[in-house]
């Protein structure tokens, strides 16, 4: 498949990644997301909750991002992601790719780093939002009104980007973009 700019059109979901190399690269592992029943069991009160940024003190960033797979062990963590957002009726429309910048999470040059990319619409969904906060929580977060979070680095080294509809970094209103990176 064929590299898609962020207007995602709902016929070109799957993974893409025009290079076959890279895409053989991604592991058959299986993902466990701690706490998924608890996580998906969330309402939407508690999600949104009074804006204490670390608020959720049964799920931790640590935990959330504990290294596995390819791409220097950020692959794993950033596809725990994906059942929380399937949970919630989204479908992946990119994972790694040789398209786009190259500076991206996405992109193949960046060995140490994996994204995820999910959606169920070409606009803001409520689904969206939801998959947002609940990967937001999974990492102990609040969802930030801006749309924009980038955590801390764990003491093993990694780092997570979540963005959806943000007023900070454009172009992520039909999608829930989440990343993950080596940073030392």
């Amino acid at each position: 498949m064929t590299g898609v700019s962020n207007d995602h059109e709902l016929s070109e979901l799957g993974q893409d990644c025009a290079d076959a190399a890279a895409l053989a690269e991604l592991s058959a592992v299986e993902i466990d997301v701690p706490g998924f029943a608890e996580l998906t069991a969330l309402t939407d009160e508690e999600l949104a909750g009074d804006g204490d940024e670390q608020a959720f003190g049964t799920f931790d960033l640590a935990s959330f991002l504990a290294p596995g797979g390819a791409w220097g062990g950020s692959e794993v963590p950033a596809r725990r992601a994906i059942p929380i957002g399937n949970r919630q009726g989204l479908v992946v429309t990119s994972l790694k790719r040789s398209s786009g910048n190259s500076g991206s999470d996405h992109h193949v040059s960046q060995r140490s780093s994996f994204a995820v990319d999910m959606s169920n619409g070409t606009g803001p969904t409520p689904q969206m939002l939801r998959t947002a906060q609940l990967i937001a929580a999974a990492m102990g977060y609040r969802w930030p009104a801006n749309g924009y979070l980038n955590t801390g680095t764990t003491a093993r080294g990694y780092r997570a980007q979540l963005i959806y509809n943000s007023t900070v970094v454009p172009g992520h209103h039909n999608h829930v973009h989440f990343g993950v990176r080596k940073v030392r």
